[in-house]
């Protein structure tokens, strides 16, 4: 039961970041900034640290996909992107210890690489604007520092969701 409320949570925050999430956006009150909401990555981001990279591979899969057939320009980009920084996110926290200020900095580093991963593919199929310089500033800065918050919020109930959905796993076994 824990793990439905685990999925249905990623499922909401990604519905609401593509509906009710756009009216907030900078960009749709006149600024030249743009912060992407990503709240469901930043959920599987923070999953697959305490749940381990397969999990994060997973949701990042099923997300990504959600994510390219809905909203997306083509099949597989953000599928991509979004398993990646689920399965890296993973990696990290296997590599080390579990600790608050260590799960922030990894979240922020893999929404970076994220967006950039996003930038280079666009950049490759020729959908994005040439100025890195201004797509760092405007875009990628502002949306890792945007989800960052968001991060910082969601923290302790997504650590205690899946430290009950890790309990009721062990205890099936």
């Amino acid at each position: 039961m824990p793990r439905l409320y685990l999925t249905a949570t990623v499922l909401l925050l990604f519905l609401l970041e593509g509906t009710v999430l756009q009216v907030l956006s900078p960009n749709a009150w006149g600024l030249s900034w743009l912060a992407v909401p990503r709240f469901a990555l930043v959920t599987v981001i923070i999953l697959s640290m305490f749940l381990g990279r397969r999990e994060g591979l997973y949701y990042g899969l099923g997300i990504g996909l959600l994510q390219d057939v809905l909203y997306g320009q083509a099949i597989g980009v953000y599928m991509l992107s979004m398993m990646v920084a689920g399965y890296f996110a993973g990696l990290v926290s296997l590599l080390f210890h579990r600790s608050a200020p260590l799960v922030f900095v990894t979240i922020a580093l893999t929404l970076f690489g994220h967006e950039w991963l996003l930038y280079i593919l666009f950049r490759l199929f020729s959908t994005a604007p040439n100025d890195v310089q201004w797509i760092l500033i405007n875009q990628i800065l502002p949306t890792v520092g945007l989800n960052l918050l968001f991060a910082i919020l969601i923290y302790a109930p997504m650590r205690y969701l899946c430290e009950t959905v890790e309990k009721g796993s062990r205890s099936i076994e």
